[in-house]
């Protein structure tokens, strides 16, 4: 038998059968550390959450008759009120496949259950729920393109939307270009209060006042940036303001993504100096390369950034140019580089939609390479993030092995 003894949630049980509940109940209830909850769906709402007053550490839902409009009604709520969620019954459909995703669903396990399934994944969720815990140490990653228009905000905003919707991180993002910051319309958001005013109110702020000046995307990603109606600031902005402003986004969320603009001002060296990643982004230019290897010196000699704190991307990589990705690991010094391929049409679309690119476009190679770029800023292993799917397909595979 699976050791559950240290792990400590509160798991609601789901199903529109009886013998289900009774079944699950049987399996967890051995577990002194997994407080129980169950509900049986015998009325004609979809949403497997309807009537939860507090929503659980995990939830276990069992697919019945009804699994499409319950995973639907999963999907359509926002990801901060969507529980880790585990899902029994038809893994081996593609279709439930896809919605259990969308649905936020760590795991896949079908019929019959595997008691050690269900174990595992309950141990990857009270994993990653103490990661997330306060004592949990805090990232905090500055994007900032090697020269005009080398697409650092939108890696950005894409990267933030990755880590919120796939990795289950708590996200904020930052723009502090105070004067052309566009990172809400990247989400087709038109906040009223934004960053101006938070700097101006920060010596009163706390955690909860905080939430007031952030914009909210419905994959619980928190966007501070310029506010729709802000006059065009003419003033620089107090480098304690901005330092007190970040340790208050730091302490609230998992991740802290600050999109900086191409001017190495006091400001920016300070934010530079104190984050943990720098996300360098380039590309297959000789004039890029040139500003490129000139703010790598600069970061690695004057804020003494080590290389191992700075990810190179290479934005729009033509795998044809005359530019290749090891000339610019040599140019640069740099270790391997995420290269983000070229696919005008669909960040086009997604910028000019304010739809980020995992809703827009999922199975781009684009995408895929954000995913890459996100997994390596969140820093778990390639055995953490094996994937939901390959999960799924495991076991299916093994269930027909049998």
């Amino acid at each position: 038998m699976a050791d559950l003894t240290e792990i400590r949630l509160r798991v609601l049980l789901v199903s529109r059968r009886k013998d289900m509940l009774d079944s699950l109940q049987a399996l967890l209830g051995r577990y002194p550390g997994i407080a129980l909850e169950r509900k049986l769906v015998v009325n004609g709402h979809t949403d497997p959450l309807h009537g939860v007053a507090e929503l659980p550490d995990a939830l276990v839902l069992h697919l019945g008759e009804t699994w499409q409009a319950e995973l639907e009604g999963l999907s359509a709520r926002a990801a901060d009120r969507r529980p880790p969620l585990v899902v029994v019954g038809s893994a081996a459909d593609a279709a439930a496949m896809r919605l259990a995703m969308q649905a936020g669903a760590r795991d896949l396990l079908p019929m019959p259950l595997i008691a050690a399934d269900l174990v595992a994944a309950l141990k990857r969720i009270e994993r990653d729920r103490q990661s997330a815990a306060p004592g949990r140490k805090r990232a905090t990653t500055v994007f900032i393109n090697a020269k005009g228009g080398c697409g650092g905000t939108f890696l950005a905003c894409n990267v933030a939307h990755t880590l919120a919707t796939r990795f289950g991180r708590r996200v904020v993002l930052l723009d502090l270009d105070l004067q052309f910051g566009t990172i809400p319309v990247y989400f087709d958001l038109f906040p009223g209060r934004g960053l101006m005013q938070a700097l101006e109110n920060v010596e009163e702020l706390d955690e909860t006042a905080l939430d007031g000046y952030l914009a909210r995307h419905p994959s619980g990603v928190a966007v501070l940036g310029q506010a729709a109606q802000d006059s065009l600031p003419l003033g620089g902005v107090s480098l304690d303001s901005v330092a007190k402003l970040i340790k208050l986004l730091e302490r609230t969320h998992d991740h802290l993504l600050i999109d900086l603009p191409r001017n190495l001002n006091a400001m920016a060296c300070r934010v530079i100096e104190r984050a943990e990643n720098v996300a360098l982004i380039v590309q297959q230019s000789v004039t890029v390369l040139r500003d490129a290897g000139r703010l790598t010196t600069c970061l690695r000699r004057d804020l003494t950034v080590s290389s191992e704190r700075i990810t190179t991307v290479v934005n729009r990589y033509d795998r044809r140019s005359a530019i290749s990705a090891e000339d610019i690991r040599n140019t640069l010094s740099c270790g391997e580089p995420i290269l983000v391929p070229n696919d005008y049409r669909n960040v086009e679309e997604s910028i000019t939609t304010g739809q980020p690119l995992l809703s827009h476009g999922r199975a781009t190679s684009v995408t895929k390479a954000i995913q890459s770029l996100a997994q390596r800023l969140d820093g778990e292993s390639a055995e953490d993030r094996r994937g939901l799917l390959a999960r799924a397909f495991s076991r299916v595979a093994r269930s027909k092995s049998t």
